[in-house]
Parts: structure tokens; C-alpha cells; sequence
């Protein structure tokens, strides 16, 4: 099982999917945390230079979110728009939003059944 946690600092779960600019990728297998590794996220969204928004609820900038972590069963973060949870879900991937900080915390909750998910943290 390969999951993946939204972060900047790849020790903490960021509050909010599309401004994170990484996965920490951990890979759970016989109850045990077995490898990590840190993937860029790209195309993070926010304000141009310039203060307008750059349009990041297309298929094509979703697509380009997930590029990294297909391989992925689970991803675990802080909250996420709506739009992202759906198309999650349609590649395979679990969303799991938590109010837990640390990705080591978030590991050693899933692996003993006790990380679940928050669904008011959709927005």
C-alpha cells in the first residue's frame, strides 16, 4: 500500500491540497511503514506576481497534480476543494482530509485503523 501525504516540508500534512509542493509517499506493507520518499507536486496554484488567479479547477491542471502519484492507493492531507476529491476518486485514489499535523502521527494511526476520514474539511 503506497500512500501519499500532502506537504511542504515532507514531515507535516499541509492544510490545503493545491498549495503544497510535495507528496511524501509512504509504503505500508506488513503493518509496517517499509519505505518514504518525496515527490515534487507540481503546478501548485495561488496569485501570479501580477494578483490574478490562474484557473486551477481544469481536468488538465488536475491531471497534472496527480502525474505524481498514481501509484498511490491513498492520499492523505489537510483539506481540498471538492472538484479534487472527485477526480481522486475516479483514478483509484482514496482521499483521507485529517486534522492530524504529522505525516509519522497519520502512519501510525492508518496502520493501527485509526486514521479516518474528516469529510468537513472539503470545501
Amino acid at each position: 500500500m503506497k500512500i501519499a501525504f500532502v506537504s511542504d516540508d515532507g514531515t507535516t500534512i499541509h492544510r490545503h491540497f493545491g498549495r503544497a509542493r510535495q507528496y511524501a509517499i509512504v509504503t505500508i506493507e506488513d503493518g509496517q511503514e517499509t519505505h518514504r520518499e518525496i515527490r515534487a507536486k507540481s503546478a501548485c496554484h495561488g496569485h501570479d506576481h501580477a494578483g490574478s488567479v490562474r484557473d486551477h479547477h481544469d481536468d488538465a491542471h488536475h491531471d497534472a497534480l496527480l502525474a505524481a502519484i498514481t501509484d498511490c492507493q491513498l492520499l492523505v492531507v489537510g483539506g481540498m476543494g471538492a472538484g479534487m476529491d472527485e477526480r481522486l476518486r475516479g483514478g483509484g485514489i482514496t482521499p483521507i482530509r485529517t486534522r492530524i499535523l504529522a505525516i509519522d502521527t497519520a502512519v501510525a494511526h492508518y496502520i493501527s485503523g485509526r486514521l479516518t476520514d474528516t469529510i468537513e474539511l472539503v470545501h
